[in-house]
């Protein structure tokens, strides 16, 4: 019995370091495929936004796998598995709390943390600034008179006058990002463009209108949505008008995101939460305000309400979005009552234009599940064209050539050309547009616009300038690492405005991808589209408002 107890004894002995070896393998094994599945989602993906996504999603997973091995099969005591998570979990917390003041996001989801002992950003630069020099409001309108240009004046009648060059709305009277005048010269190396005035100011990804003299965007300041006049040559804040109201998540930023409307007698502006100003131009009194939500009974989209007003005729259009027959809203523009409203659709990001296709006037709405045509006059759908990616986002611009319609979005999403031409019926539904080329990967459109010259599209393929032939979906080439800025056309040349703040030209060729300068306009991520008025850009981000004059 002794020597069966010895043999025992040495048997269990043995065991049990066998026991932990392989108690120990499960921990090596769920990182091997942690790592082995994030490569191979990169690999899969054709775009930085998908592969950092699956670098998310591996992480996620290799905390989930090591948290569940730890307690389940670690073979720890209750006592030892509960302090060492417990203990895991509380330092993480502290080291966060105590050391990281802010979390930022590029364009691609990249995150970057801004810990405590860092300089302000620019963004905390320039909240400082206004707090201690941006002039009080009275009404929401007007200022000093010390800051009053001969044009402004409190006399609710006066009217702008809106010249054939002006810039009055998102990406310019067409809504087409084509700018108007003499090319510039394109040796900026020799003949810079020069800086006309830079100041800071509210945090926002809103773009500018200008018309005259005047300029007018939105901003977020502290606790207060503005929207914001401007001497457009100067500089100098005229008016503003202030709504209590706030915007912000770590991944989409602060501030309103939409791009105020000017008309010769108002200005439409609406805030990421679904506010909706008319102002009188010149001096910022409110004239009507609605909530474009509570109109649709729906609720704000994850980034914020982003597609700007379009004025057609006597109405003011907004995507709404919601499932009660109003996704869509048309507002009287003078009084503000709803003139009609139509449809059950996710709002999108895009901003609702007009379009004439094969003689008609068509209102085109890029819904977060797909492109609708319409009738502007009551709503009416004409066609629907389902589009949709994973997060239910679609930013840019449908674009026309010809009668066909060109529609792009990123998240491995792609493009499409479409006839309106050839309509099928879909049972219990609009009818559907056929596919000139089926859908493909050439462009990637994330939350960027893009130019047309003749037969070809040129834009921003998930970060990385790209030209393809609409006729067939090709992509022609690709080149220059401009991240997610935004492209307008001048004549044969690409302004292209970089999310790293520099502005460069490029030549709209389809052959082949070719730069011809570049200079450094701003400083800091730039994801607000710049515009040109009569040989000046004017180039803003969450921080800063800048104007030069172009050779």
């Amino acid at each position: 019995m002794s020597h069966s107890s010895e043999q025992s004894s040495a048997l269990t002995g043995s065991a049990q370091p066998a026991q932990k070896r392989s108690r120990w393998l499960w921990p090596v094994a769920i990182v091997l495929l942690t790592v082995i599945g994030t490569v191979i989602g990169n690999r899969l993906s054709d775009s930085r936004t998908g592969q950092v996504i699956s670098i998310f999603y591996g992480a996620g997973f290799l905390i989930i796998g090591l948290t569940g091995w730890w307690l389940l099969f670690s073979g720890a005591t209750l006592r030892r598995r509960v302090l060492v998570l417990t203990g895991v979990l509380t330092l993480s917390a502290f080291a966060a709390i105590s050391s990281v003041r802010e979390v930022w996001f590029e364009g691609d989801m990249r995150p970057h943390l801004r810990f405590r002992w860092d300089p302000p950003s620019a963004a905390e630069l320039a909240e400082q600034w206004l707090a201690e020099n941006a002039p009080a409001t009275q009404d929401g309108g007007a200022k000093t008179e010390a800051t009053q240009p001969a044009a402004n004046t409190t006399d609710s009648t006066a009217l702008l006058t809106i010249a054939e060059d002006d810039w009055p709305c998102y990406c310019g009277q067409s809504s087409n990002r084509v700018i108007v005048g003499d090319k510039p010269a394109t040796d900026w190396k020799l003949n810079p463009p020069q800086l006309l005035w830079k100041h800071p100011v509210g945090e926002a990804w809103s773009s500018v209108s200008v018309v005259g003299g005047l300029l007018w965007t939105q901003e977020q300041r502290g606790t207060q949505e503005c929207t914001v006049c401007y001497n457009a040559d100067t500089g100098v804040e005229l008016w503003r008008r202030e709504d209590t109201a706030r915007y912000q998540t770590a991944q989409g930023g602060v501030g309103p995101r939409s791009t105020p409307a000017v008309t010769d007698s108002a200005v439409y502006a609406l805030g990421a939460t679904g506010i909706l100003n008319s102002l009188h131009p010149l001096t910022g009194q409110l004239i009507w305000q609605r909530n474009i939500c509570n109109d649709a009974g729906s609720e704000m989209v994850e980034w914020g309400m982003s597609g700007a007003p379009l004025v057609w005729q006597n109405t003011v259009i907004v995507d709404a979005g919601g499932q009660n027959g109003k996704a869509v809203i048309a507002y009287d523009r003078s009084s503000g009552e709803i003139v009609w409203a139509s449809g059950s659709h996710k709002a999108g990001y895009a901003a609702p234009r007009i379009e004439v296709i094969d003689g008609r006037s068509v209102l085109l709405v890029f819904h977060g599940d797909g492109l609708e045509a319409m009738n502007p006059d009551n709503g009416q759908s004409f066609w629907m064209y389902p589009w949709v990616n994973q997060y239910r986002i679609n930013v840019a611009q449908p674009m026309l050539f010809g009668n066909q319609v060109f529609i792009s979005s990123g998240y491995d999403s792609g493009c499409v050309l479409l006839d309106p031409a050839r309509l099928t019926s879909v049972p219990n539904g609009v009818p559907r547009p056929a596919e000139v080329w089926s859908p493909t990967r050439s462009l990637k459109l994330k939350f960027n616009e893009a130019v047309q010259l003749g037969d070809h599209v040129y834009g921003l393929d998930d970060g990385i300038l790209a030209c393809v032939d609409v006729k067939t979906g090709e992509r022609l080439w690709k080149g220059g690492r401009y991240k997610y800025g935004h492209v307008l056309l001048w004549q044969d040349l690409l302004l292209v405005q970089a999310e790293d703040g520099y502005v460069a030209l490029v030549r709209a060729d389809p052959q082949k991808f070719q730069e011809l300068t570049r200079f450094d306009a701003l400083t800091d991520r730039t994801w607000n589209v710049p515009i040109v008025h009569r040989g000046r850009l004017y180039a803003r981000n969450a921080s800063e408002l800048a104007c030069y004059q172009l050779p």
